[in-house]
């Protein structure tokens, strides 16, 4: 009797734990390529496959070149130009022992380069609010209900008062800040900003998803001004 009872808790804890090593998120063999030839590594996370790191194309995908900014019309509704700049980089905090390259967090991008139609790679996209919701309800499945911020960020580079994530499936949120809607780099090393294609142009606004001092993911409703990093999903 104690034998079988035996077998049948041994059965019962490789059978739970299979279901769970299925379920952990894993590296995908699959890269993908921009236009200026950086060489992505992609993550794959329940039915998504994502980029590991934010965007940081200076051209569209048709090989045509983003203007850089230059300190003026970041958004002028008048004179839209499509633009890119690079997140702020300066340690603040006293994080990293060495300097960050200027890319570290990928390049933020204003409301006309977002939409252009042109700004992924060829076979990826943009996401919607509803790729990243998928992707928080995948995260609470597998165990970080309340906790899908926290499992995103990074397990370093945040300021004390945004906190380290724990970095749970490899997805390495970095604190990228975001760009105002002068054009001035803010926030680095406090909050994470990515752009989703959710646009109301009728009130000027887009949804944005968040990573800050929370647990949890937020996802605010801003003005189409702002500029935020982008990170791909494939199609």
């Amino acid at each position: 009797m104690q034998k079988y009872f035996f077998l049948i808790t041994v059965c019962t804890i490789l059978v739970f734990s299979c279901k769970k090593n299925a379920e952990i998120p894993s590296e995908s063999p699959l890269t993908v390529t921009d236009a200026d030839g950086n060489v992505y590594a992609t993550i794959k996370i329940g039915t998504q496959i994502w980029m590991k790191e934010n965007l940081k194309t200076t051209k569209f995908n048709d090989g045509t070149l983003i203007t850089k900014f230059n300190g003026n019309n970041w958004f002028n509704p008048n004179s839209l130009t499509a633009f890119y700049q690079w997140a702020d980089t300066l340690d603040f905090f006293n994080l990293h022992p060495n300097p960050l390259s200027f890319d570290y967090y990928g390049a933020m991008y204003n409301h006309l380069t977002i939409e252009s139609g042109k700004l992924a790679p060829a076979g990826w996209r943009i996401p919607s609010v509803q790729d990243f919701l998928i992707l928080k309800n995948h995260l609470a499945s597998i165990g970080y209900a309340n906790r899908e911020a926290l499992a995103l960020k990074s397990s370093s580079s945040w300021a004390p008062f945004s906190k380290n994530g724990i970095d749970a499936v490899g997805f390495n949120g970095l604190p990228n800040g975001y760009v105002s809607t002068l054009g001035t780099p803010t926030a680095g090393q406090s909050i994470c900003t990515w752009a989703t294609t959710d646009v109301n142009a009728a009130n000027g606004s887009r949804k944005l998803v968040q990573l800050y001092n929370l647990d949890t993911i937020l996802i605010p409703v801003e003005s189409i001004a702002f500029g935020a990093g982008i990170r791909c999903i494939k199609e």
